[in-house]
C-alpha cells in the first residue's frame, strides 16, 4: 500500500554563509564543539567505525528494532561515515548515503542522511547537531546539489518520528511530500501497534529468535 511521508531537502547550492544563517538557533549547539574539544573525523579508522556500529546497535535495541546481519557501516562504496570524538572516544556518528531515492527533477545530484547514533552520556554536548552541520558541509564539498534528511513524518505519527521531525525542521530546508510502497502488515504495525512497548518488545523478540539467519541477536 502507498504511504505518504514528508522529508527535508537542504539546498547545497547556497553558500556556506547562507546555510549558516539558515540554521538559526542551532548555531549555538554547533559551536559547542569548540568549547568541549570535540574532534570530527571525516576518514575514520576501522576501529572508530566499529565503535560507531556499537552505538548503532545500542540505539536500535532501545527502540526494539532488529538489525539485519547484512548491515554494515564499512561499505564505503555508497556511504561515508563522519564521527565525533571526545578524548579519543567515539561519542557519535552520522552516515551519509552518496545517493537518494528522492530526485525531484530526475537530473539533480542528491545525497541522503541514513543512520545516526550518539552515546547517551554525551547528548548534552549536542553532537548530533554538529554532525548534521558537518554532513551538510561535506556533501557540499562533494558537489551534491541537495541533501535529503530522509523521513520526517509518517501517517502513523509515531512519537519518535515527531521529535525527530521537530529537530529536522529547525534546519529550515525545503519540505516535500513523498510516497513509499509498504506492505499492509508493515503499515498496521507502525500505524497502530508500535505505540505499545509490550508489542514492540514481543515483535523484536520473535524476529531475532525465529529469524536468526536474517537478524542479529544482540
Amino acid at each position: 500500500m502507498i504511504v505518504r511521508y514528508s522529508t527535508i531537502l537542504i539546498n547545497l547550492e547556497k553558500t556556506e554563509e547562507e546555510l549558516w544563517k539558515q540554521i538559526g538557533n542551532l548555531r549555538t549547539d554547533v559551536r559547542k564543539w569548540e568549547k568541549n574539544n570535540i574532534k570530527i573525523e571525516l576518514n575514520p579508522s576501522k576501529e572508530d567505525i566499529d565503535s560507531a556500529y556499537n552505538l548503532y546497535l545500542i540505539m536500535m535495541k532501545k527502540k526494539y528494532l532488529p538489525v539485519l546481519r547484512s548491515y554494515s557501516l564499512h561499505d564505503m562504496t555508497n556511504n561515508r561515515i563522519i564521527i565525533a570524538k571526545k578524548d579519543d572516544k567515539v561519542i557519535s556518528y552520522i552516515q551519509l548515503q552518496l545517493f537518494s531515492h528522492i530526485d525531484i527533477w530526475k537530473c539533480v545530484k542528491v545525497c541522503a542522511l541514513n543512520t545516526i547514533a550518539t552515546d547517551d552520556d554525551y547528548k548534552s554536548l549536542s553532537p548530533n547537531t554538529l554532525l548534521y552541520w558537518e554532513c551538510i558541509k561535506y556533501a557540499k564539498s562533494l558537489w551534491f546539489e541537495y541533501l535529503n534528511f530522509n523521513g520526517v513524518t509518517y501517517q502513523y505519527w509515531d512519537k519518535d518520528f515527531n521529535s525527530l521531525a521537530f529537530f529536522k525542521r529547525k534546519w529550515n530546508g525545503l519540505e516535500i511530500t513523498c510516497i513509499s510502497d509498504k506492505s499492509f502488515f508493515w503499515y498496521i504495525y507502525w500505524r497502530w501497534f508500535r505505540k505499545f512497548n509490550f508489542i514492540k518488545r514481543m515483535t523484536y523478540f520473535c524476529m531475532v529468535h525465529f529469524f536468526k539467519k536474517k537478524y542479529l541477536f544482540y
